[in-house]
């Protein structure tokens, strides 16, 4: 099993918290298993970028998280937005 470092979170992404949730891979084994280079998965993961995914990494994304319907997918994997309410309480 990897360590606590290895598999910590980026953020507040719903994609990184699938990943730990559902597997035990760290970024680096997730991104290689999706056919995607690490930058671009912790560019997604950090709201940097948007994810552009060809069938294939989708497919694996799906696979790897056990996502067994579209709708379970999340519609952005970069951090959760926050409402404005939801920063004042903090």
């Amino acid at each position: 099993m990897a360590s606590k470092k290895e598999r910590r979170q980026e953020g507040d992404s719903v994609l990184e918290s699938l990943r730990l949730e559902r597997t035990t891979l760290t970024q680096d084994e997730f991104a290689v298993a999706c056919g995607i280079p690490r930058t671009t998965y912790q560019r997604w993961v950090s709201g940097k970028t948007s994810a552009k995914l060809t069938l294939p990494q989708l497919k694996a994304i799906a696979r790897l998280l056990q996502i067994n319907s579209i709708n379970e997918l999340p519609d952005d994997f970069g951090p959760r937005v926050r409402s404005h309410s939801q920063e004042e309480d903090e």
